[in-house]
């Protein structure tokens, strides 16, 4: 699979990395067609259930909005 280019139309990738809990994620969106897919330590999975990995990991940084 060429991960720089759209499965769907074939334009450009733009991909942002992070890792979660030691898990290396990657977002890739289309630039022509705005398709998005993400990727967890290599392998495809939905974004449902990258939304419920991050909702269930514990906050790591807490911030005062009352300052």
């Amino acid at each position: 699979m060429d991960t720089t280019r759209c499965e769907q139309c074939g334009g450009d990738l733009v991909e942002i990395e992070l890792t979660v809990d030691g898990r290396d994620l990657v977002m890739s969106s289309c630039s022509t067609c705005d398709t998005r897919t993400w990727r967890s330590d290599g392998e495809e999975v939905e974004f449902d259930g990258v939304i419920a990995d991050l909702s269930s990991s514990d906050r790591r940084y807490k911030r005062s909005l009352s300052n």
